[in-house]
């Protein structure tokens, strides 16, 4: 058979050949798209443990579901700094990811999942002293289960211990 009848050949049958069926699209309303929920909301945030000084607003968070419930989109706003963050349930890796974006230029990435109630993150964001370094992050965001959330940050030592971050108590906003 000549190249030419092989290629017309060849043709005829792809055209004849049933397009391949797409994937389903997952279900978002699945259990391990819903275990990030109880972070979504109108949130107050303040740091936890540390006394509120008179007449100062607290931080508002807001994390509202997109992308038909598949996505948790974080808006945060504090008197200093703005920030977002997308967050997803990627089912090929069975793990949460998280990217934050702020109004200094930060990029934190996070991978993590369900431990118990609580939500584990690890991952990276820039050092403070000189954002050409990255620091290893461990951000776990505590379910107390009453309408509060605590989201505590630590980084990583060069010894191996963890120092804090930052810690924050959410308060769910009153209608």
């Amino acid at each position: 058979m000549s190249l030419s009848a092989l290629l017309a050949f060849t043709l005829v049958q792809a055209a004849a050949a049933p397009a391949p069926t797409p994937a389903p699209r997952p279900d978002c309303r699945a259990t391990d798209h819903r275990q990030f929920d109880f972070w979504v909301g109108d949130w107050d945030v303040v740091p936890n443990g540390a006394p509120q000084q008179p007449g100062q607003e607290p931080a508002r968070n807001t994390i509202t579901k997109i992308q038909d419930g598949c996505a948790l989109l974080e808006q945060w706003a504090a008197p200093t700094n703005t920030g977002q963050s997308l967050n997803i349930y990627d089912r090929s890796r069975g793990q949460w990811h998280q990217t934050w974006v702020d109004n200094a230029g930060g990029l934190h990435e996070y991978w993590g999942r369900l431990e118990g109630a609580n939500m584990v993150f690890f991952g990276s964001m820039p050092a403070p002293a000189d954002p050409a370094l990255r620091l290893r992050v461990r951000l776990t965001f505590f379910n107390l289960g009453d309408g509060r959330v605590r989201q505590f940050s630590e980084r990583l030592n060069a010894d191996g211990t963890w120092s804090v971050n930052y810690d924050l108590l959410y308060t769910r906003r009153k209608p």
